[in-house]
């Protein structure tokens, strides 16, 4: 790529110039970016070489670009030590990348022919010096807001309101009248660069001769203080204190006043500034809602006060365009109605400015069909002129123009034709919102409706069985009247005085009497015959157990001697059986020894049988016992 004069090959390490940005008469402006960092950074260097004089001035301008530290001016930055270095004896100026490109572009775009949008206007003069100029301003993405930003200060003096200069070196076409006479100047000079700049940016030109040489329209334009505006025409040169366009803004006239003396109106005493600032901050702080009235196409702003309600908002509206106020549906952009309880701010976004960015939609309930007329745009008497007659032939000046103000006509009829189709999606999100809160609605009508036919089949019912409890109620009342009438109660107190009769009869009867004496007896004798043969029972098994005991113990008694005297003859026999034994033999134990004695063994025997006899008693004790309960 073409390097910069003065700025040989290679001579820039990693730093590699992308493209020039800008050429001014005496700087070059170009983008560098590092190959590996991926920063970028626009060097300023000079591309003449500049007189002591100049080049003191040239230094001091970048020790006041690195001393500031503005939102709205470009900062400055220390140059990369690759790229430190003098060209034509000139240091180099470092400064931050804006990617947006500047104000001159902008203005140069055909859809820009005839001026900025308002919200561009606005936005710059909220945001934004000897030679100030359109491609002095840049213009700068910050998280998505256009920020507009001042890269060159010319050769700035550091003055104050009151210092004069009788040397400028500046852009020609921005100078205000008192430079070309080569009088003293003020600070009021950049009120004249300031009002032409936005002159500029409202209708597309410079206000005055824009197409002359500034010299020349310097000499044809000695005006009148109050005029804005001059144009060539056939007849010669056509002064106005208006703009080309049916927009006035009134701090313009101030700070386009011929005499400096008087540019920018008097300085407000308390905060030191002149009128025209006061002015435009005024401008800047109105809130202005832009209303697109549907039935006919045409947009009406209102001026909001703080405390303006949006009732009263509607009887303004009322007032402009007839539709009363209880047809009238406000919607936003996004098809939300406005909320007539809240205050009529609501109409305007913070931050949001200008009719082409925001606007609030009118409809009108009472019509279904809106037959018009629609509001159209008139065509300017040039563009009109050459539509009657195009064969005409102008001169390139007035056909640029004419052609320019053709190219405004066409955007604007895209412009309204855009807002009427945004109208019409605000009407289709709000009816979209309707349609939904009615299936909502729906929704909860049929589940009412369910409950309701729920309650009502209950109420019927209710109704059936008080019904019948009532017709049930009717017969027991006429079964009550009955039974209070006087013949039917004497037949059941004749049957009671009959029954009480008898009853005192059989008291007088001798079987009512006590007549238990005889049964009583009998219960008594019968009572003694069972406790007699209950104990008789008894006696008798004691005897028989008494008779039986004598014979149980001789039995008993007959065994043990059978068993006894079966022993001793054992015994005997063999006693006689051992007496033959030796001598080796007498010393051992007698076997008789281990037998019990004859009377030892009955003393055993007796025992015994004593003991038998008292088991078989408690055995005989407990027979009885179970007999007496078994009686029992």
């Amino acid at each position: 790529m073409e390097q910069p004069p003065g700025l040989w090959p290679g001579a820039g390490g990693p730093w590699e110039m992308q493209e020039p940005l800008g050429t001014g008469s005496f700087m070059n402006v170009c983008l560098y970016q590092h190959r590996e960092l991926d920063l970028k950074i626009a060097i300023k260097s000079c591309r003449l070489e500049l007189s002591t004089k100049n080049r003191e001035r040239w230094c001091h301008k970048i020790q006041i670009m690195k001393k500031l530290n503005h939102a709205n001016v470009v900062k400055a930055c220390d140059v990369p030590e690759e790229l430190n270095f003098l060209i034509n004896d000139v240091p180099l100026l470092a400064m931050e990348y804006c990617s947006e490109g500047d104000l001159w572009k902008l203005l140069n775009k055909p859809e820009n022919c005839c001026g900025l949008k308002e919200s561009q206007i606005l936005s710059l003069l909220s945001d934004i010096h000897c030679a100030l100029k359109p491609e002095n301003i840049v213009l700068q993405d910050v998280s998505g807001k256009i920020m507009h930003k001042i890269i060159y200060l010319g050769y700035a003096k550091d003055i104050d309101q009151g210092s004069l200069c009788t040397s400028f070196v500046g852009t020609l076409q921005y100078l205000a009248p008192e430079l070309f006479e080569n009088k003293p100047y003020t600070a009021t000079v950049d009120y004249w660069s300031f009002g032409t700049m936005v002159f500029e940016c409202i209708a597309g030109y410079r206000p005055f001769l824009h197409h002359l040489q500034p010299f020349i329209w310097h000499e044809k334009i000695k005006k009148d203080p109050k005029c804005v505006f001059a144009c060539e025409e056939m007849t010669g040169v056509r002064f106005s204190s208006h703009l080309p366009q049916p927009t006035s803004l009134c701090h313009l006239i101030s700070m386009l006043n011929w005499d400096p003396q008087q540019r920018g109106g008097p300085i407000d005493l308390t905060l030191k500034q002149p009128r025209c600032f006061l002015l435009m901050d005024h401008i800047l702080n109105l809130k202005i809602v832009h209303i697109l009235n549907r039935t006919s196409a045409k947009i009406i702003s209102f001026l909001l006060p703080s405390d303006e309600s949006l009732h009263s908002l509607q009887s303004c509206i009322e007032g402009e365009t007839g539709i009363s106020t209880c047809s009238q549906e406000l919607l936003s952009e996004t098809g939300i109605s406005l909320d007539p309880q809240k205050p009529a701010s609501q109409c305007v976004l913070d931050g949001v400015r200008g009719c082409d960015s925001y606007m609030v939609y009118l409809f009108d309930t009472s019509k279904t069909v809106y037959e018009g007329p629609l509001a159209s745009r008139s065509l300017s008497d040039c563009v009109n002129y050459i539509v009657q007659d195009n064969k005409i032939q102008l001169p390139i000046i007035q056909l640029c123009k004419v052609w320019a103000e053709a190219v405004h006509y066409v955007s604007g009829l895209t412009e309204d034709y855009s807002r009427l189709f945004q109208g019409h999606r605000a009407a289709m999100l709000s009816l979209l919102r309707y349609n939904a809160n009615l299936v909502k609605m729906e929704n909860t009508l049929i589940s009412a409706s369910q409950q309701l036919k729920a309650k009502l089949e209950f109420f019927h019912r209710s109704i059936q069985l008080d019904l019948e409890r009532y017709s049930e109620q009717m017969k027991m009342e006429e079964k009550a009247i009955h039974y209070t009438e006087v013949g039917v109660i004497g037949h059941p107190e004749d049957q009671i005085m009959c029954l009480h009769t008898e009853i005192m009869e059989l008291q007088k009867s001798p079987y009512g009497r006590c007549q238990g004496d005889l049964m009583e007896s009998l219960e008594h004798h019968a009572i003694d015959l069972y406790k007699q043969l209950k104990h008789r029972d008894g006696e008798d098994y004691c005897a028989h157990c008494a008779e039986s005991r004598p014979c149980s113990q001789g039995a008993v008694w007959s065994s043990e001697q059978k068993e006894t005297w079966h022993l001793l003859k054992t015994a005997c026999t063999q006693s006689s059986a051992r007496s033959l034994v030796g001598s080796s033999l007498a010393e051992c134990e007698h076997p008789l020894a281990c037998v019990v004695t004859p009377q030892d063994g009955l003393a055993q025997m007796i025992k015994e049988n004593l003991n038998c006899l008292g088991h078989l008693s408690t055995i005989i004790h407990e027979a009885n016992e179970e007999q007496s309960r078994a009686a029992v």
